[in-house]
């Protein structure tokens, strides 16, 4: 079990302990049930690890992270098979999910460039210039790039699509990426992109 992991677990059960929620036995994969309501589901494959918080039936974040174990969790959620499937190779349209977000998480110009970009499909990228385009004009790329640094999505609204406009000329620079470049760079190959 990852540092990363055990810390994420251990401020679930803090946060379990204030709530008054109940505890999960060890060997369920679900590790931090707040409320009846409240999920936090945690899965890792091919070096990435995914944990995701599902509130009231709606997914409030998406994070990834660096990870060696392959953990898959017993929970059935059509999401959790779909990452899965994903991390596998598989082009998943996660534009399904978009009616499941929390949008109320960002703005309204997120809510746009976020809707855009779940368009980008699987293999495929845009530089932000593009994106910004798509939005609202070429001179908002560094206003889609700040978006985009604060997508609580990752994977859903798939930002590692996104490439800086050097990348097209020498493909040397991915460009930022909120949950690492090292992800960027497994999310791209799993896509056959790099």
């Amino acid at each position: 079990m990852s540092e990363w992991f055990k810390e994420r677990a251990w401020k679930a059960r803090v946060r379990q302990k204030r709530t008054g929620g109940s505890n999960p036995p060890p060997s369920v994969k679900i590790f931090g049930i707040v409320s009846m309501q409240s999920k936090h589901v945690y899965l890792s494959k091919r070096g990435i690890g995914v944990e995701i918080c599902i509130e009231d039936e709606l997914i409030y974040s998406v994070n990834l992270k660096k990870e060696n174990a392959d953990l898959i969790p017993v929970v059935k959620i059509p999401l959790i098979s779909d990452i899965v499937a994903y991390l596998d190779g598989e082009s998943i349209d996660f534009s399904l999910y978009l009616d499941k977000l929390y949008w109320k998480r960002c703005s309204s110009f997120e809510r746009d460039v976020y809707i855009k970009l779940s368009g980008v499909k699987f293999g495929s990228f845009v530089s932000y210039e593009e994106l910004a385009e798509m939005v609202s004009g070429k001179n908002y790329s560094r206003a889609v790039g700040s978006a985009l640094s604060r997508n609580p999505f990752p994977l859903i609204i798939p930002c590692h699509r996104v490439l800086p406009k050097s990348f097209f000329r020498d493909r040397n620079s991915l460009g930022g990426f909120s949950c690492g470049v090292d992800i960027k760079f497994i999310l791209l190959k799993i896509e056959k992109t790099l």
